[in-house]
């Protein structure tokens, strides 16, 4: 079967609302697969412009570290298309990964960020881009830059698909897609799942019923029907 062809207007995607949900103080963004490919490909052409600036100099990035769980999905489309489509001359970018948890659950936080994985590779001397999905408040990105930085790095750069306000104004990045409202949850390919069964349980607690979670999660937030009719009651019995 032939895929969709229809191109994604990147445009709506730079500043997207989310929707609302009855009794919750959270909007949610549920992004699609073709959409985080499409946006992950217009970063790899900021990503290969400074690639081609630096050519040779000191600041090219040689290394690149996907932050789990958020960065991975993007990191691995950024891998086919940077070093896939590495520029002629340019550095090659070696890729690999850094363990960080800073949320429990949707907008529920640690007290700061924790590394539950080191950096799996040596970063002495290098230029290291660190690529995670959305920039919150802040904390996260300035805490893995310098952690990157203290293993020996020479430099880090930043990149994320999106950013919050508190965090465009906590921390600048390098290379970033759009931005968000700071109460809107965002929902990308790797977390449809958890997100489900993470937030149903408050909605049931919050009184609503098993088909009212349904309406909200396939009419309101864009859920396939097929996903919800499958873990939909596994969420709902854990309330």
């Amino acid at each position: 079967m032939k895929p969709p062809s229809d191109p994604v207007n990147l445009d709506a995607w730079r500043n997207p609302v989310g929707v609302t949900v009855p009794d919750d103080e959270l909007d949610f963004l549920l992004v699609p697969d073709r959409v985080e490919a499409a946006v992950c490909l217009e970063l790899a052409r900021q990503v290969h412009g400074y690639q081609c600036r630096m050519q040779g100099k000191q600041g090219e990035i040689n290394s690149a570290l996907m932050v789990a769980m958020g960065g991975l999905l993007p990191g691995i489309l950024l891998y086919d298309y940077l070093v896939g489509g590495r520029h002629e001359r340019t550095s090659k970018i070696r890729f690999g990964t850094v363990r960080v948890a800073n949320y429990t659950g949707p907008g529920e936080r640690h007290g700061q960020p924790q590394v539950l994985d080191e950096v799996s590779m040596p970063v002495q001397g290098q230029t290291v881009l660190i690529i995670d999905d959305l920039g919150d408040s802040g904390d996260t990105l300035r805490f893995l830059s310098e952690h990157v930085l203290d293993k020996g790095a020479e430099k880090t750069l930043i990149l994320t698909l999106y950013m919050k306000p508190d965090a465009m104004q906590a921390w600048a990045v390098d290379f970033f897609f759009g931005e968000i409202s700071q109460n809107t949850w965002i929902i990308t390919p790797r977390e449809r799942v958890e997100t489900l069964m993470k937030r149903v349980p408050v909605w049931k607690q919050r009184g609503a019923s098993e088909q009212e979670c349904r309406r909200r999660l396939c009419d309101l937030i864009g859920y396939s029907a097929q996903e919800v009719d499958y873990y939909l009651p596994i969420a709902y019995a854990k309330g």
